[in-house]
């Protein structure tokens, strides 16, 4: 079965909404493909880094190279209120389901035991369901212990990369165990992990099925530590005199770079005005690993800005208004109905969404209200509403919680606190906190070898036991 009908390429361009209607009405036409055709709906490329802060882009004035990203950021529309949680595995959930990650207990970095709930549906198979080629290239980070939390039985027809935290970017170990694959058989593969993805990505761009539309979600491990990158790339940066920082400027230089291959590849194949592609990081840089937030406050693992106001940009040619700034909050929880909507595909998830539809606010500019909004982790949230901010963060060694008030918009830096000033208003928000709705708890903070000494740069980790895959097969 497939409900999108092809449309020849010589057929004239009709109105979007009207080639949609076309293409999710033909099921029954599906076998009268025409030759030379494409698909009608459109393709879908979403690219996310890992641990990079807001200022560690070219276009946010970094002092990191970022051509290609920065091109996106020149002809697509710059989010620039978007709101990631701050660690990886709640970002990658809230993407992947439009509902909060805290409501699913991923209130943390999904470990070797525990996953997205398997009763959640994803964005995935939303589309697959839709007719659409599902491809993940990269990291996924949201299930390792059992084969059911993979990624091909979660809504993706091709997956490829690593199942947890991060990795060796050489060897592709994490934790003593080889965490690399291809649709869920071990891969021993020789080269750069950023590399390998943006190839893979590239490999699944020319070698699509052309008469059905593409999600591809490409998540690159960069710039994660460990710190680890081609000597070539650190030879861009020889002002950079802070070590960590020269490293990690040119980590995010190899992602620029595979970003640039993927949107190379899809020039090539013509798919430019018929692909939406988006980039984001998918929460802020880390202390002391050469990332950089500034000017915002705070880092990764805190929900004040710097952990979780991140870059991000849309770009769909010819239908959304390039270089262009949007400034209304867009979470990643946002996605789920924003995507769907956008393309004109029903949602299969039984469960209300968290997020909000903002196909509106992007395409017309349209002013989309919002309820308030709980941004965070176990020790670090955030709530919005109406132009304020709450932040409660746990003092780490005390056990003490810090409460903090800001006026968001005219205050992004996070300089003054009016919780003394408005206690009434840091009440109300207060309460919206304790009234969230919390999962139990899928995430563990510190998994088994967490514990021990950061990884040297460029000091490849050795496989000590069986692949996780084997491993998971035998338990």
């Amino acid at each position: 079965m497939c409900p999108i009908s092809p449309v020849p390429k010589c057929r004239p361009s009709r109105p979007r909404s009207a080639r949609l209607t076309a293409a999710l009405a033909g099921l029954a036409l599906c076998s009268l493909a025409v030759p030379e055709c494409k698909a009608a709906a459109p393709n879908i490329v979403f690219i996310m880094a890992d641990d990079l802060g807001w200022n560690d882009v070219g276009y946010h004035g970094s002092e990191i190279k970022t051509p290609h990203i920065d091109s996106l950021a020149e002809d697509g529309v710059r989010l620039n209120r978007y709101y990631a949680f701050p660690v990886c595995s709640p970002t990658r959930a809230a993407f992947l389901t439009g509902r909060s990650p805290l409501r699913l207990g991923v209130d943390g970095p999904i470990g070797p035991s525990g996953a997205l709930p398997l009763s959640e549906h994803l964005l995935s198979e939303t589309l697959r369901d839709s007719g659409y080629q599902t491809f993940l290239a990269g990291k996924w980070h949201l299930g390792i212990d059992r084969v059911a939390a993979h990624p091909n039985e979660r809504g993706f027809e091709h997956a490829y990369g690593h199942l947890g935290a991060s990795i060796d970017y050489y060897s592709h170990v994490w934790i003593g165990s080889l965490d690399w694959h291809r649709n869920g058989a071990v891969l021993r593969e020789e080269g750069y992990s950023t590399d390998l993805i943006a190839a893979e990505a590239v490999r699944l761009v020319r070698g699509r099925d052309p008469t059905r539309p593409m999600f591809l979600y490409v998540a690159f491990n960069a710039p994660h530590t460990p710190l680890q990158v081609p000597d070539e790339y650190v030879q861009r940066y020889p002002g950079l005199k802070q070590p960590q920082r020269k490293v990690y400027a040119a980590m995010v230089s190899a992602m620029d770079d595979g970003v640039g291959r993927i949107l190379a590849a899809l020039r090539e194949e013509g798919l430019d005005r018929d692909t939406m592609v988006v980039w984001a990081s998918d929460n802020g840089g880390g202390r002391n690993v050469g990332a950089s937030n500034l000017p915002l406050r705070g880092a990764k693992g805190s929900a004040l800005e710097g952990g979780i106001r991140v870059p991000a940009v849309v770009r769909w040619s010819g239908t959304l208004h390039g270089g262009t700034e949007f400034d209304q909050m867009f979470t990643a929880m946002d996605w789920f109905p924003t995507l769907t909507s956008a393309i004109g595909v029903a949602r299969g998830n039984r469960e209300p969404l968290d997020g909000v539809d903002m196909w509106s606010a992007l395409h017309k500019g349209e002013t989309v209200e919002r309820d308030a909004t709980v941004i965070g982790v176990g020790g670090s949230l955030a709530v919005f509403r109406d132009g304020w901010k709450l932040v409660q963060a746990r003092v780490r060694g005390s056990g003490t919680v810090e409460t903090h008030l800001f006026r968001i918009r005219e205050d992004p830096l996070e300089a003054r606190d009016l919780i003394g000033e408005h206690t009434e208003v840091a009440e109300e928000l207060g309460a919206v906190l304790r009234s969230t709705v919390r999962g139990p708890s899928v995430s563990s903070r510190r998994p088994p070898g967490a514990r021990r000494a950061r990884q040297p740069a460029n000091q490849r980790a050795e496989e000590t036991q069986p692949p996780w895959i084997e491993r998971v097969a035998s338990e």
